[in-house]
């Protein structure tokens, strides 16, 4: 027994000294990978032929290099407002996202980028504040603006008391109206913009809101004459020497829905821009996860060695002459990776091959071919 601890206590040793001065790779180090899969080392300082990766980068092949952001919703809203209730559809419960708010003036001014956590204790669902989001007014209907180019481009605004959606149903006399919609952004101070107008035209348009309840109010209806231009005095209020500020942020999901809306409020009218990002959770031990297996039996390898270099990979053996070989290891229920036919760390054979490769690993998979 005394024997037994002279002989694996200096290949601990030598084990734990080699892995402490490895330059680290990604988030994990190859000696912190030690204290979990010290027997993993130990068999592999072992080999008679050992591959270089096991003693300098553990994550190369194992830990996801993975780094950037998942971007999976933008919204850009170039109208100046002060405050956005914006929509995100099918965001999951259960994953953590982040939201990246980034607000710009009239004067092309930017503030940093804020941010706000998108997770379950953040996330309140508003029905004890019902009464403050139901719509109950639409009122300031206006005709801001008639441009005249190839094409007329008309600009028409309107308010309403709470949050709401803005669509116009517009169109001319006697013919089948058309709608125009801003999707997934609900706001109080209301503006679309009608482009391909024909010249000296009269239209006829309502402006159409809608809460986060599905209460919809329609204004009376209005004309715009497309005649000749026009312009509306309007008076932008805040200070012009002041960055952009996000005054506010806050998220909510209505019950049974699969989205979620976040709002915004800002210290002055300023177009808004939102990132949603999923929330990477980082291991201490695994960093941002581990690799897949094709990747880690696949595609790491082909990092070194050419594609043609050894027996084709990422494929089954499905032909009448072959079988998925016994005893060897696979992927996705039959599918052939490097490490069908070699040792990942090392071994006692030349190429780490798990078997003689001249005949006995080749029988493995090809019976009838080695059939006499």
């Amino acid at each position: 027994m005394y024997r037994l601890l002279i002989i694996i206590s200096p290949i601990v040793l030598i084990i734990t000294l080699l892995f402490n001065t490895i330059t680290p790779a990604e988030e994990v180090k190859p000696n912190s990978c030690l204290s979990c899969h010290e027997d993993v080392f130990i068999k592999a300082a072992s080999y008679r032929y050992r591959h270089s990766v096991v003693t300098e980068q553990c994550p190369l092949c194992h830990i996801s290099p993975e780094t950037k952001d998942n971007i999976i919703a933008l919204r850009n809203l170039p109208t100046l407002q002060r405050e956005w209730l914006i929509y995100f559809d099918q965001l999951s419960n259960d994953q953590g996202y982040q939201a990246e708010i980034v607000l710009t003036d009239s004067n092309g001014k930017s503030c940093a980028p804020d941010h706000i956590d998108i997770v379950k204790k953040n996330i309140w669902e508003p029905d004890r504040q019902r009464a403050s989001l139901e719509l109950k007014k639409l009122f300031r209907v206006a005709v801001d603006e008639i441009q005249k180019r190839g094409f007329v481009r008309a600009t028409i605004s309107w308010d309403t008391d709470v949050p709401a959606t803005s669509d116009i149903e517009y169109g001319l006399r006697g013919e089948r109206p058309g709608t125009f919609k801003i999707n997934d952004l609900y706001t109080r101070n209301h503006k679309i913009i009608l482009n391909g107008l024909k010249h000296k035209s009269t239209y006829y348009f309502r402006t159409v809101s809608r809460d986060i309840y599905g209460n919809t109010l329609r204004s009376e209806e209005h004309t715009l004459d497309t005649s000749g231009e026009f312009t509306r005095p309007t008076e932008l209020k805040g200070d012009d020497a002041a960055l952009p500020v996000v005054e506010h942020m806050q998220v909510f999901r209505m019950p049974g829905n699969k989205g979620l809306y976040l709002k915004v409020s800002a210290n002055k009218l300023s177009e808004i821009s939102v990132k949603i990002k999923e929330i990477k959770n980082i291991s201490k031990n695994h960093g941002v996860g581990l690799t897949a297996a094709r990747y880690s039996r696949i595609d790491i390898c082909y990092k070194c060695h050419s594609h043609d270099s050894s027996h084709p990979v990422g494929i089954k053996a499905v032909s009448p002459k072959t079988k998925t070989p016994d005893g060897l290891p696979t992927i996705e229920d039959g599918i052939i990776t490097c490490v069908t036919c070699h040792e990942p760390h090392g071994g006692e054979r030349v190429h780490y091959n798990r078997f003689d490769f001249k005949q006995d690993l080749c029988m493995r998979c090809h019976l009838q071919k080695y059939s006499i």
